[in-house]
């Protein structure tokens, strides 16, 4: 379905004052902005978490798969800045690029979207995971080269397996929303859905990039 004004003005609009927000945290020297906006994430994760599966009686899938799902990863994104000498520089390395993954797949899947990926995320196409690998593949040397940043992984690989852990991630939220018929996770970000929706590329993409680094 083509893309309305009022849709593309609301998403930039979200978009713009999130990635701000989560940008700043991320190269201020200061941890506290980062834990903060990390512990809002988490709580609102939880809560929206526990909405979706509200129906579910099972205990230790509503126990352990927040833990797994989404606590280690928004952790793995604290340690990612705190234990590296130029943290501020691999996270906003990991956010920038997680970020042109999301928007390249989601307009070049609307755009030219035709191959469903899956029934469980019919929104996803196959057209928008090549375009969020081509944008990976082209931005992801460009900011090495612009932070100066060095890593012990080729560069292309490693902005290839961000990519894809990216819309694994993307993919599992979509799975556990469809699986209990829920189209969005939440409603607090508006045309962005909920906050769950907003960081399901960081939950596998995160931790990966974490272990790369270690």
């Amino acid at each position: 379905m083509p893309l309305t004004f009022g849709e593309i003005k609301s998403r930039t609009i979200v978009g713009i004052i999130y990635a701000s927000i989560f940008l700043l945290a991320a190269r201020n020297s200061d941890h506290t902005l980062l834990i903060c906006l990390l512990s809002f994430l988490c709580i609102g994760c939880f809560i929206e978490f526990y909405q979706i599966t509200r129906k579910s009686n099972k205990f230790f899938f509503k126990l352990l798969t927040p833990l797994i799902f989404i606590f280690s990863p928004i952790y793995c994104i604290f340690l990612i800045k705190s234990q590296f000498i130029n943290g501020e520089d691999l996270l906003t390395f990991l956010i920038l690029l997680i970020w042109s993954s999301d928007v390249s797949a989601f307009f070049t899947g609307k755009l030219f979207g035709k191959i469903k990926l899956t029934k469980y995320s019919p929104n996803k196409t196959l057209e928008g995971l090549i375009g969020s690998f081509i944008t990976c593949l082209i931005i992801g040397p460009e900011i090495m080269e612009g932070m100066k940043i060095e890593f012990n992984i080729n560069i292309y690989l490693l902005s290839f397996l961000i990519a894809l852990s990216g819309n694994f991630g993307d993919y599992l939220e979509s799975l556990l929303k469809r699986k209990f018929n829920k189209k969005d996770s939440g409603s607090i970000l508006g045309s962005h859905g909920g906050i769950f929706d907003r960081i399901d590329s960081l939950l596998i993409s995160a931790p990966l990039f974490y272990f790369i680094l270690k």
